[in-house]
């Protein structure tokens, strides 16, 4: 005849209950447990509360702190890293590869980038404009004249300057004030005298800046001409 017996099982411990339980035997507290294996508190806490996931991602770092912990106990650290892989399934755990975690950034580090990205370009923008506005300052202004051509001669008592400048520069021909288009164009009558005609053409910016241009014209009057031919007879 066989007879069955029931036996009371105690139940299992889990890892860190054993661990908890041990170390109060040892009336130890988790500061005394820093003290001496420099383990961080959180991570301690996390082992003895089965919160596998609040430690470090790093497979070795989880077993080299549960080994630490274990040895300071004076538990066989086998058996607890044992009972620990168990636990928390460190066997098949494998931490996020860095390239994936990059392709699920949070919303508030895109909207970081792109502050950075913004603030960047205004910078960069208002950098070059400030370059413009100096350099439109030290540059002088743009001048050039189409009529007459240097050294010419005519038969004419006067002679049309034609040129082209910049907007808002203030135009002189000759020392006198001189008016141009919309588009910088001029067109301005200057009278002769006989012999050599010198013809100074000036644009000056606001702040100073100034370019010449010097055109020099030759008139032989026909009139002239045909007085000194009469009188040779």
């Amino acid at each position: 005849m066989t007879v069955f017996c029931i036996k009371n099982l105690e139940p299992l411990t889990r890892v860190g209950e054993r661990l908890k339980k041990t170390r109060e035997q040892q009336n130890l507290t988790l500061e005394d447990v820093f003290k001496k294996t420099r383990i961080p508190l959180k991570y301690l806490e996390a082992i003895e509360a089965a919160r596998f996931k609040e430690l470090p991602q790093a497979k070795a770092h989880r077993l080299a702190y549960v080994r630490e912990y274990a040895e300071m106990l004076k538990l066989n650290p086998a058996s607890v890293l044992y009972q620990f892989s168990q636990e928390s399934d460190l066997n098949n755990y494998s931490p996020a590869h860095p390239l994936r975690v990059l392709r699920f950034w949070p919303l508030n580090s895109l909207s970081n980038i792109f502050r950075y990205i913004t603030i960047s370009v205004l910078v960069v923008g208002f950098v070059s404009y400030l370059v413009w506005q100096v350099n439109g300052v030290l540059q002088p202004p743009k001048l050039s004249v189409f009529t007459p051509v240097d050294g010419s001669i005519s038969n004419k008592p006067v002679t049309l300057v034609q040129g082209e400048t910049e907007k808002e520069v203030r135009l002189t021909v000759n020392g006198k004030e001189a008016m141009a288009n919309n588009q910088g164009r001029f067109e301005v009558p200057i009278d002769l005298s006989n012999g050599l005609n010198t013809i100074t053409i000036s644009a000056i910016k606001k702040h100073g800046k100034t370019t010449t241009i010097t055109r020099h014209i030759i008139v032989k009057s026909p009139t002239l001409t045909i007085k000194n031919t009469e009188s040779n007879f």
